[in-house]
């Protein structure tokens, strides 16, 4: 059976083994918990005094408010008689959930375009969002991100939320109708030096699936 030791005691536990020649070299970890000892969880504890209920912009106000300050004071008195429960991890909520839920319950259909996860262009993270179409960009690079992180622009020169949404969308519409307007013109460009059409994929199972079916009357009829 395996001995188990609180986080905070396994140097102790091994600095005894050491000293008392049970083991002969110290583990790799050894030296990094001397000089950072592991906490008594493997949670991080947080400070209730900086605890946000909700995550905010870089430039929202950050003061709790009188209404919040009572509801957390009442949620703690209420809990001071419960059932102790065991330390969960933190939720991790960032300022752009917000925004990106509300702009994929408009737009569900952006989540099925093809995008390509590699960079290729460098660090993707030091942008310059004053503009949506950034540099060295080409139109069908677009994605919804790119429509947050410049609406989160936007709302940091001033504007609403509603104001940087509904700016943010009828710039990426125009890209997108652009988009759109290209491809119908190449596609016709392209018939016209006789370019023959192809089938979609479900038209070619149909045909596959006809022709099938004829085989297997034929078949069916010589018995």
């Amino acid at each position: 059976m395996a001995f188990k030791s609180p986080p905070a005691k396994i140097h102790n536990y091994v600095t005894k083994l050491l000293k008392g020649n049970v083991i002969k070299n110290p583990p790799v970890w050894y030296p990094a918990t001397t000089l950072a000892p592991p906490s008594p969880t493997f949670l991080r504890e947080r400070d209730p005094s900086k605890a946000s209920p909700r995550a905010e912009l870089p430039f929202e106000n950050n003061s709790t408010s009188s209404s919040q300050k009572k509801e957390l004071s009442r949620s703690s008195r209420s809990q001071k008689h419960l059932r102790w429960k065991s330390e969960r991890p933190q939720k991790i909520v960032y300022p752009e959930d917000k925004l990106r839920r509300r702009f994929y319950e408009d737009h569900p259909w952006e989540l099925r375009r093809p995008r390509c996860l590699v960079e290729t262009s460098g660090d993707g993270t030091h942008r310059n969002w004053a503009s949506l179409l950034q540099e060295g960009r080409s139109i069908a690079d677009l994605t919804g991100e790119d429509v947050i992180q410049y609406q989160m622009y936007l709302m940091s020169t001033g504007k609403t939320e509603r104001e940087s949404y509904h700016l943010a969308t009828s710039e990426f519409y125009e890209y997108r109708a652009q988009e759109e307007t290209e491809a119908r013109v190449a596609k016709a460009q392209a018939m016209a030096f006789g370019l023959k059409p192809r089938r979609s994929f479900v038209l070619n199972g149909l045909k596959r699936e006809e022709e099938a079916l004829l085989e297997a009357q034929k078949n069916a009829a010589q018995f």
